[in-house]
């Protein structure tokens, strides 16, 4: 069954050109790898799954990129992992990473598609599914989800992360499709230019502005491991490419696949979800019934077009602040039904709403699914601090 597009799902309908991921990967690799990366990438998987140990767990890596977080895998003691790629240069480079690692006989590297349903069918049950920013690559992202249950145990965890065409509104996902055609037809002068370009709209500028060193902020930048430049050439690069609200993935992998999701990353390019069947896995099942949701009481005060907010001054010490801009673990509840937008920019929340928030200081700015007034929707709001 093909899942319906909407305007909430951009894809491309030619896949005349495609990214060599694994070149950049191999670069990342050869000039950036260190166990510093390498702990950044465990502590963000073990952080995400709750889990500090994956002894006696098989894990999956589809995508593997790089092969840094089947090597985080490895070193949270999965009993086995596979890794596989499309790119020929990715499996190359996870080899390498693998060797690193002393050629240990429970991790396997292999080349496949997620794409290739024999080839999925193929494999071995994992406890773990993990792919991280690659299904909306595929150029048939809904069959790439689908296809990546296939290996899943029924108690299984899916950890995916793709584009939310929640976050890429202004500009639109269009834009950045078009930007990314550019980028794959110029060439290597032109490749930097853009780079550059990109850097000084969405970096340097802002940093600079706020009073920051923006030289500083990239040698801080640890988003799983990553380099900052690695990810702006990542970013631009990235064709083909399909988006996805969290609403629509939600409601596909629930339906579809029979997956609740139990955890949620947005505020970022990537959204990044946990699913599992919450009947089969009694360990989620756990913390989520152990989540307490905290009633809101109004008056909601209107804060421009579709934000409103309410002062929140017990928990300003664990919110969002200009240093820790995705600190806030808060999850914001409508009629017990999760809201999922967290982190967003507090413009986004004003202009767009559609459940849209962000925990920010003392404060908590948010927006009713709908872009109906809180106040008088007759809609129960709640919030839980640690998602």
């Amino acid at each position: 069954m093909s899942y319906p597009r909407n305007e909430q799902t951009i894809a491309n309908p030619q896949n005349e050109i495609r990214y060599s991921f694994g070149k950049n990967w191999a670069e990342f690799i050869e000039k950036n790898f260190s166990e510093r990366i390498v702990e950044e990438s465990r502590k963000h998987l073990a952080a995400f799954i709750r889990t500090d140990s994956l002894a006696g767990s098989r894990f999956l890596d589809i995508g593997c990129g790089s092969g840094l977080h089947s090597l985080a895998a490895y070193r949270m003691g999965a009993e086995r992992i596979v890794s596989f790629d499309y790119d020929q240069d990715s499996v190359a480079t996870t080899k390498k990473i693998r060797e690193h690692a002393g050629a240990p006989a429970n991790w396997t590297v292999m080349e496949g598609s997620v794409l290739d349903k024999a080839f999925m069918e193929s494999l071995a049950k994992a406890d773990i599914v993990y792919s991280w920013g690659v299904l909306h690559h595929t150029g048939d992202m809904w069959t790439a989800v689908r296809n990546a249950t296939m290996p899943l145990e029924p108690d299984g965890l899916l950890y995916i992360a793709l584009y939310s065409s929640d976050n890429y509104v202004d500009p639109p996902p269009e834009y950045w499709l078009k930007v990314k055609h550019d980028y794959n037809r110029s060439g290597a002068i032109g490749k930097r230019l853009m780079e550059l370009r990109y850097a000084m709209r969405h970096l340097i500028i802002p940093e600079l502005v706020s009073g920051h060193n923006p030289l500083q902020v990239m040698r801080k930048y640890g988003s799983r491991g990553m380099s900052y430049w690695t990810d702006v050439k990542d970013w631009l690069g990235g064709y083909p490419m399909d988006f996805a609200s969290l609403q629509q993935t939600e409601v596909f992998c629930k339906n579809e696949l029979g997956l609740d999701l139990v955890n949620v990353l947005t505020g970022q390019g990537c959204t990044e979800y946990l699913f599992c069947n919450l009947k089969q896995n009694p360990h989620w099942r756990s913390v989520v019934d152990l989540r307490t949701l905290i009633p809101l009481h109004g008056p909601f005060h209107h804060n421009g077009g579709n934000a409103y907010a309410i002062a929140l001054p017990q928990l300003e010490s664990q919110a969002d602040g200009p240093e820790a801009p995705r600190r806030s673990k808060l999850m914001l509840y409508e009629d017990r039904r999760m809201l999922g937008l967290a982190h967003s920019m507090h413009d986004h929340i004003v202009r767009f709403g559609k459940g849209r928030f962000s925990h920010y200081g003392p404060n908590l700015y948010l927006s009713a699914s709908d872009n109906t007034d809180p106040n008088t929707n007759g809609r129960l709001y709640a919030y839980c601090e640690e998602f």
